[in-house]
């Protein structure tokens, strides 16, 4: 290591192989100000977004494993967790990684010095569907094995925060979207991309529903960048730690649909079609307003650049597809 690295903070991201992950350490790398080490129970060496990243061997399950991996880290960015679907496929499995895993994660840290742990969890703890004014103080009663992991993680995260034990930062992320450093990464269902990859590969785009719910999207940039916003962000900003991050609005299914359809159009010459079903009967969707003020009043605004990472999602499906 050059004297230059050893002069700066060293910061761990757990799933930093993912398509949130891999966008953030990418960010970090670009942004030069952190030494970053990459946790992964597969990967042995850096990849080309983050070149000089250390890999550490690491299984959120493996007790021994995790006892170690904050040694001569700064800053630990925990991503690590199941998805919606695998967490309803393996509940036990979900809570296990999103909490026992977050709980000796977090000891670790405490342990070896680290100073700041942020942690990602999902708007989608609040309710379902997530409708209505939401904001930090609104009541979390989402029953999803998904909600309920990550809740778990909170809970652990605002315990070691209110101790004062450790910075410790809980993010409740509205639905983010993006284009992935890899294309291989388990990332193709996330409705947005889903419909970017129906639109380059058929040219049309089938919603499952009548599109008519709200949902809160934010571009993986502006995550991006509000994870290097708290990396740095003075303590006594952080308050109790926990932020609400989504787009500045929201937008139906089929707004966003029309979006990737206009965008298509520009991008790639051709404006595929969107069919949906008819509106049920008893179809009553409320509006979403994702209040994420208490994250703004830390100096933290969203760009909200969606055309920008749409366009670089139908690119990616364009060249997968060639």
């Amino acid at each position: 290591m050059g004297a230059e690295a050893q002069m700066k903070p060293t910061v761990l991201l757990t799933g930093g192989f993912g398509n949130l992950g891999g966008r953030i350490s990418a960010a970090l790398h670009i942004q030069g100000d952190w030494n970053i080490a990459l946790a992964s129970r597969t990967h042995t060496q850096a990849p080309t977004w983050a070149p000089n990243a250390k890999i550490i061997n690491l299984d959120l399950l493996e007790k021994s494993q995790i006892k170690n991996a904050c040694r001569d880290i700064s800053a630990v960015i925990h991503l690590a967790a199941l998805n919606d679907r695998q967490a309803l496929e393996s509940p036990i499995r979900a809570e296990q990684i999103s909490g026992l895993g977050t709980r000796h994660l977090l000891e670790s840290a405490i342990d070896s010095d680290v100073e700041r742990f942020i942690f990602m969890s999902t708007a989608h703890v609040y309710r379902s569907p997530l409708e209505g004014t939401i904001t930090e103080l609104t009541p979390t009663e989402n029953r999803h094995p998904y909600a309920l992991g990550r809740m778990v993680g909170e809970l652990a995260v605002a315990e070691f925060h209110k101790r004062e034990e450790i910075i410790g930062v809980r993010l409740r992320c509205a639905n983010g979207f993006g284009v992935p450093m890899d294309p291989h990464v388990n990332i193709w269902h996330v409705l947005v991309n889903d419909l970017c990859q129906q639109a380059v590969s058929s040219k049309q785009m089938i919603l499952q529903s009548s599109g008519n719910q709200q949902r809160n999207f934010i571009p993986i940039s502006d995550i991006c960048s509000a994870f290097l916003h708290l990396l740095k962000l003075d303590r006594s900003k952080i308050a109790d730690g926990l932020f609400n991050l989504g787009g500045p609005s929201s937008l139906t299914v089929f707004e966003m649909a029309e979006l990737i359809a206009t965008r298509c159009g520009v991008v790639l010459g051709f404006t595929p079609s969107i069919s949906r079903p008819n509106p049920s009967q008893d179809e009553n969707y409320s509006g979403l307003d994702y209040r994420i003020n208490k994250l703004q009043a830390t100096g933290f605004f969203p760009k909200d650049l969606k055309a920008n990472e749409i366009d670089a999602i139908l690119r990616m499906c364009a060249q997968r597809n060639s």
